[in-house]
């Protein structure tokens, strides 16, 4: 008497491998587009923390500017000077007899920053002292006083950075304005 033949056809084995096939083909490229999302959403927060970090590089400074104490006084117009769109300094007291200034400009998507003692707080012509301040993610930096009150400063901030993983980049625009008020006391 013949035996009963027990298992699976290879048309059912070959079927239920295409199937697991097609499934996991899926869940790779589902895993792949979160992978992609996930990485995208944490340069996005980078640039958020940087613009932050940036913003708090700046900000004592501005609020600093035109501290007089020394003699002659600082006159207002020598408190700050926007350079150039991206390019502004600040000038104030440190004691009774000695002034600095701190410049701030943007070079190759970095900020820079020069500080030096400069009693007659004017803009030094020359590329020495600049320093390297930040990474290279500022696609755009201006500096703006023209709106808001005579005490205020206004900074835009456009920031960019390569996704990892991918060809996309991500940027975002920030503002923030920035109280001046050393100046309050003019």
């Amino acid at each position: 008497m013949p035996r009963a033949q027990s298992g699976f056809t290879l048309v059912e084995l070959t079927t239920t491998l295409a199937i697991i096939g097609v499934i996991s083909a899926a869940l790779m490229a589902v895993m792949t587009n979160l992978n992609t999302q996930s990485e995208r959403m944490n340069s996005q927060t980078e640039l958020l923390v940087s613009s932050k970090q940036l913003f708090e590089l700046i900000e004592p400074w501005a609020a600093l500017a035109g501290h007089k104490q020394a003699n002659p006084a600082l006159p207002e117009n020598k408190a700050y000077e926007i350079v150039s769109a991206s390019h502004i300094k600040f000038c104030y007291d440190l004691d009774a007899a000695s002034r600095q200034q701190r410049e701030f400009r943007l070079r190759d998507k970095r900020l820079q920053e020069r500080v030096e003692d400069n009693f007659g707080c004017t803009v030094a012509p020359n590329e020495n002292g600049w320093v390297n301040i930040s990474e290279p993610v500022i696609r755009t930096l201006t500096f703006s006083d023209s709106n808001g009150s005579d005490y205020s400063l206004d900074m835009r901030l456009e920031l960019e950075k390569l996704v990892p993983g991918t060809n996309e980049i991500t940027a975002t625009v920030v503002r923030r304005r920035f109280n001046m008020f050393a100046m309050t006391l003019y």
